[in-house]
């Protein structure tokens, strides 16, 4: 047997036997009855040798059969032992039983041979439900009854009792098939129960190993986290300060290679910068401490916008980027949809080869539909399902960073869910796609901005800008880059000294604190501190390394406007404008997804 079946036998004889008390009672009723009619009819002494012989039997089950069970003798092979010691013992017991025909049935006398068949009958009849654990000895107890009773009635004359034989031996064989039966029922019953309780044993391995795995998931996260909040600080903050010496460096008057050098600097710069970037704004997404704001927003407006940074990828790869809108406007985030729009429409220009990018809103019903089209290489079917997963590129097998980092339609995806949106796709292989998401219709009519409007003179010239950050090298590169831009700059490296200049009374337009500084203050504490001895509001900004969205979460609970290093120039440039010129919720919107 396998393991399955020895388990299901070793259950039945259990039962068996368990059922063993039960079988002693009513077969004591058969022998008090059989004992009490044979006397009438038969010696005394045949009728007492016969009970003392079944007596035995009982004797002999009672306090050896059942005794050495429940002590579980033998050790090995226990269940297949008993079964067979089961089915000798019940066989040996028919021979009891059956030969009652042959010493207290007389031919003579028809009550004495109905008596001794009846007794026989009710007590096998009963014997079936209660003995089908063991269809070996049942089958053998009806073997060892029956075909005595036959054979003794065969022997007799007269039709009648030839006929009762032939009848007890066709009751015989419905007791057998009922016997088969009833064994594969409780078979089947017992099976069941185990295969329930191997599937719950499964069931609960799984849920174990789903919930180890869960942890393990969990506690990868943490440490994903951790190891982001901890080295992207360390790795940031050179790349910043390498960013704003670059841009100083583009200022001078160089010759024509040192140029060119420098142009690769700061192209594998802008590489790693949005490497950093798109880590951070998943990160920001993870938080969850980007808030909606919905504005109505110009599509016209939002194209001028998009055409600012997609532009010049156009250009570098030799692509027509056009814009087709209705003039409509629509119901959203703007930081949002620029950026789901910006990482759509740079996923085109980069895996487009020939050909251009079109980018159009065209009016559904109630809601404007954003279309991102391009002739590029397609996407085939079995790569659309993981096309936004992190770190995906189905066309860059090489990893070219000049083909972005693979986490662009991922942001987008995940952006579009907080705007309670969809990115739908559709792409031929070699012939090009299509990206789509629908936003709702804005009420009215919505006047164009021009945000290319002539200048009206540097905003930023002859600000006053305190910078606190420890890290001597951005202290210098900032230094120099802002005071190239006309701006009044001072640099402290710690807590103690910013707050010693406010508390003397200096005024500054800008305060870009670091989160990160020497002792336990962070930059979050200072910004506090700062408007503390100031006593009022101050233009304040964390600039910093550090990915933790713990951090990102505790800013946005405070109102705190955060950037994260490197910060390219241009950004710099802008968020200082900001900060100096806009009301504290307009600084808070302009950089929330910068």
């Amino acid at each position: 047997m396998n393991g399955g079946s020895d388990r299901v036998h070793a259950e039945l004889m259990e039962t068996q036997y368990r059922q063993a008390r039960n079988n002693i009672i009513i077969e004591n009723a058969c022998l008090v009855f059989m004992v009490a009619t044979a006397l009438l009819r038969t010696d005394w002494r045949i009728v007492a040798a016969w009970a003392a012989v079944e007596v035995g039997t009982q004797v002999y089950r009672q306090f050896r059969m059942l005794h050495r069970y429940a002590a579980g003798i033998p050790a090995v092979n226990f269940a297949a032992y008993w079964s067979r010691h089961h089915a000798i013992y019940q066989t040996t017991l028919g021979v009891v039983w059956g030969a009652t025909m042959f010493l207290f049935a007389h031919p003579a006398d028809p009550i004495s041979v109905a008596t001794t068949a009846c007794v026989i009958i009710l007590l096998t009849a009963g014997a079936v439900p209660g003995q089908s654990y063991n269809p070996p000895a049942l089958f053998g107890y009806l073997f060892t009854t029956y075909v005595p009773m036959v054979i003794r009635l065969l022997t007799f004359s007269g039709t009648d009792y030839h006929l009762f034989g032939v009848l007890l031996a066709a009751f015989a064989g419905a007791l057998v098939l009922m016997c088969r039966l009833q064994a594969e029922s409780f078979a089947a019953g017992v099976r069941i129960r185990y295969e329930n309780v191997e599937l719950v044993d499964a069931l609960r391995a799984q849920t174990e190993v789903a919930v180890a795995a869960r942890a393990a998931a969990e506690t990868a996260s943490l440490a994903k986290s951790q190891f982001l909040a901890a080295a992207s600080h360390d790795l940031r903050q050179p790349l910043y300060a390498l960013g704003l010496f670059s841009a100083t460096l583009q200022s001078l008057d160089l010759k024509p290679d040192a140029r060119e050098i420098v142009g690769h600097v700061k192209t594998n710069l802008d590489a790693l910068e949005g490497l950093f970037s798109g880590l951070l704004d998943i990160s920001r997404l993870e938080a969850g401490v980007i808030t909606i704001k919905p504005e109505t927003i110009a599509t016209d407006t939002l194209f001028d916008r998009l055409d600012h940074y997609l532009r010049p990828i156009a250009t570098e790869h030799g692509l027509d980027l056009r814009y087709r809108s209705d003039g409509s406007a629509v119901r959203s985030d703007p930081a949002l949809l620029e950026q789901i729009l910006l990482n759509l429409g740079s996923n085109a220009l980069r895996n487009t080869l020939h050909g251009g990018v079109l980018i159009a809103a065209r009016r559904r019903g109630g809601a404007v539909r954003f279309e991102v089209w391009d002739t590029g290489i397609g996407i085939a079917a079995a790569d659309i399902g993981r096309i936004f997963d992190d770190f995906i590129q189905v066309g860059n097998p090489e990893r070219n960073r000049r083909k972005g980092m693979g986490l662009g339609l991922a942001i987008a995806a995940r952006s579009a869910r907080l705007l309670d949106a969809q990115i739908e796709m559709r792409s031929q292989p070699g012939r090009g796609s299509v990206f789509q998401l629908t936003q709702p219709l804005a009420d009215g009519a919505v006047a164009r901005q021009d945000e290319l409007a002539a200048d009206t003179g540097d905003p930023i010239a002859g600000l006053r800008v305190l910078i606190i950050d420890d890290d001597p090298e951005v202290r210098d590169a900032i230094a120099v880059l802002l005071r190239q831009w006309g701006i009044e700059v001072e640099v402290v490296a710690d807590a103690a000294t910013a707050r010693a200049l406010i508390r003397s009374g200096a005024c500054y337009d800008v305060i870009l604190t670091d989160y990160r500084l020497p002792g336990t203050v962070s930059g979050l504490d200072l910004v506090a501190q700062l408007e503390d001895c100031a006593g009022r509001s101050l233009n304040c900004c964390i600039v910093t390394g550090d990915l933790d969205p713990g951090v990102i979460a505790a800013a946005a609970a405070r109102g705190v406007p955060l950037m994260h290093k490197p910060l390219q120039p241009a950004r710099l440039r802008a968020l200082i404008a900001h900060l100096a010129t806009k009301s504290f919720d307009e600084r808070e919107s302009a950089v929330r997804l910068s």
